[in-house]
């Protein structure tokens, strides 16, 4: 299977969402997922590059998006300047082991070096998601070193 990793288009719109609810729903185990109204927008504001980031996608030769990665990049002052942050990266259940998700990386660096982005960070999931240590293996091969927890919070009222 010959397939290629690219910048994604504004076109690329449905398949695009359509793997990152794909995402979602493998990563919180219910396939019956929807992701919110809002996330067309943040795609298109990604793709127009009217907020800093970047969407990725691997694509088939007969045009099927396979696989994703999207970035958004933060400045921060304790670091001095900008770091990415490996937002979702998902590959099709068909096209894992074939090297999809490690050329995804390969691009999300490419992206990192040309814009002198210096560090990049990825959260993982709890450590009781199905395939936690798959997906850190991953991470660990692809040269990623732990730094610690993780830990979020709701805003209330918004």
């Amino acid at each position: 299977m010959t397939w290629l990793v690219r910048t994604a288009k504004s076109t690329d719109e449905t398949q695009v969402l359509e793997l990152i609810r794909l995402f979602v729903a493998e990563f919180r185990g219910k396939p019956d997922v929807q992701l919110p109204k809002s996330a067309v927008a943040v795609f298109h504001k990604l793709v127009s590059q009217s907020i800093p980031g970047t969407v990725l996608v691997a694509e088939t030769a007969e045009g099927k998006v396979i696989g994703c990665a999207t970035i958004s990049v933060q400045e921060v002052i304790y670091k001095g300047g900008p770091y990415a942050l490996l937002q979702e990266l998902w590959v099709h259940p068909s096209y894992r082991s074939q090297s999809v998700g490690n050329r995804l990386i390969r691009a999300v660096e490419e992206y990192c070096q040309e814009q002198s982005i210096k560090r990049l960070e990825v959260c993982l999931p709890e450590e009781s998601f199905i395939t936690f240590n798959k997906t850190q293996n991953f991470y660990l091969r692809q040269g990623f070193e732990g730094v610690g927890p993780y830990m979020a919070k709701k805003v209330e009222g918004i």
